[in-house]
């Protein structure tokens, strides 16, 4: 953990099924071992607002999901926030203990230095995974190995549990996530009512997906960015 970060986490007392997310022992790992990362947002993510009341709060199942995904993954924050207002605000509400490190003060006229951040953790682009709200600011700036999973679309919040559904699921298929992408979007069909100008560039090729419930599979692409930047929205 981060130095200072000694906020202790409360252990969940809920049963956990962890085999319909998390690896399996059939599941491929020998690439991704202790290189895998999670790379949450915070503001909208992590920590959602109420869209009547614009209250925030903590991602409904944080507490039983977040241990859980600890298991395969690494996890740390990325965030615009002041990086010592960013650990206050995650140890407000519970959310800093899960966390190995926070990454703030990130600013780019488009996504984040994902690349950079796992080059220094000695993590690997494409077995780790991007998690935030804003497809032009939670996107890698500098690679296009770190796919992004978008949550909390129009207004409404998913789960944490909803998170880490999508990634096993994901990581069946295989425990690189752009290979992963590429085998869903073969079992789903195109839809370019979905293409367009977003976020400041343009989504260029689109799939409806199903993962058990409906998702979208995007490619995106931004004039300052070298590459495609892969998208799973649910």
């Amino acid at each position: 953990m981060e130095p200072g970060n000694q906020q202790a986490c409360k252990p969940h007392t809920k049963s956990q099924k962890v085999t319909r997310t998390t690896m399996t022992s059939e599941t491929p790992r020998a690439n991704c071992r202790d290189r895998a990362f999670l790379l949450w947002d915070m503001a909208g993510t992590l920590i959602p607002f109420d869209p009547v009341t614009g209250t925030p709060g903590a991602l409904p199942g944080c507490d039983e999901f977040l241990p859980e995904l600890g298991q395969d993954f690494r996890l740390v924050v990325t965030t615009g926030d002041q990086t010592d207002s960013a650990r206050n605000l995650l140890g407000g509400f519970g959310l800093l203990c899960h966390f190995e490190k926070v990454f703030g003060d990130l600013f780019s006229p488009v996504g984040k230095p994902f690349g950079e951040i796992l080059r220094q953790m000695g993590g690997k682009p494409s077995c780790s995974m991007a998690i935030g709200d804003r497809l032009g600011a939670d996107i890698a700036s500098d690679t296009p190995e770190v796919i992004t999973l978008l949550i909390n679309q129009g207004g409404d919040t998913v789960s944490a549990g909803l998170v880490a559904l999508v990634i096993g699921k994901l990581r069946k298929l295989s425990p690189e996530f752009p290979e992963a992408f590429a085998l869903l979007c073969q079992q789903s069909k195109p839809d370019d009512a979905l293409l367009g100008k977003r976020g400041q560039g343009e989504v260029v090729k689109a799939w409806r997906g199903n993962l058990g419930f409906p998702c979208q599979l995007l490619l995106f692409q931004h004039p300052v960015l070298d590459g495609d930047r892969l998208i799973i929205q649910i």
